[in-house]
């Protein structure tokens, strides 16, 4: 049965996409391949989720075709705070029907990350 292994996002700062993700998601930078050209794997859960492929680029990305990548579940509390130590602007909604609540965090170059949690 097919899976979602991992994403892979083009950034222009390395660096300070991996900060993010390892604030907001608690997620940490780990081994990458030695491909030939520059990035960062970022592990979430132990596992290599996000890979990270640095490229030059004029400005940041605007929304399209794939509107946010999501992750979960997360504790409120403890998400709540990483965000806002953070201070990465924030929405805070949920899924009707579901007792599964959703932070709309804003990072960097214009990547919308969801993360969810259990009200």
């Amino acid at each position: 049965m097919p899976r979602l292994d991992h994403i892979n996002i083009h950034v222009v700062d390395g660096q300070r996409m991996v900060t993010f993700l390892e604030t907001v998601l608690d997620a940490r930078e780990g081994v990458r391949p030695p491909f030939d050209f520059p990035g960062h794997w970022v592990y979430v859960g132990g596992e290599p989720a996000i890979h990270l492929t640095v490229v030059e680029r004029a400005a940041d990305y605007s929304p399209g075709i794939v509107n946010h990548v999501a992750f979960g579940v997360y504790d409120f509390d403890e998400a709540r705070a990483r965000i806002e130590s953070a201070g990465y602007p924030y929405r805070l909604t949920g899924i009707p029907e579901t007792g599964i609540g959703q932070f709309f965090v804003e990072g960097p170059e214009g990547l919308l990350l969801e993360i969810q949690f259990r009200r």
